[in-house]
């Protein structure tokens, strides 16, 4: 249960912060353009944020935490792929990949409650 707690916090924490940068930042909307996917900029903050209230309401409600655990790790999958694509560097793709392995070990614990 301790895990489960501390990394819905970690999780929960940066998809908040990440999710009101993507909506609201200037910096992400020069990486969204830098991507290719400028119009999926809001659709992607919103879903970040939709995520991370998910995940917090998955301490209460496991499965609602499975379900929005499952849709940030493949957000993170795909951005992933995005980076692949468009050649970044490795250490770029770290924090995605840290992240999809975060809230894949979260689909399990919640699974698991």
């Amino acid at each position: 249960m301790v895990l489960l707690v501390v990394l819905t916090l970690i999780s929960g924490s940066a998809f908040a912060v990440y999710g009101y940068q993507t909506l609201f930042g200037l910096p992400p909307r020069g990486e969204f353009e830098r991507y290719g996917m400028p119009k999926v900029r809001q659709f992607v903050g919103f879903a970040q944020l939709l995520g991370a209230a998910g995940i917090v309401l998955g301490i209460r409600y496991p499965l609602l935490g499975a379900a929005a655990a499952s849709g940030l790790t493949m957000m993170m999958i795909l951005g992933l792929i995005v980076r692949l694509k468009i050649h970044d560097a490795p250490r770029l793709m770290v924090p995605a990949a840290s992240f999809a392995l975060i809230n894949g070990t979260l689909v399990v614990l919640f699974l698991l409650q």
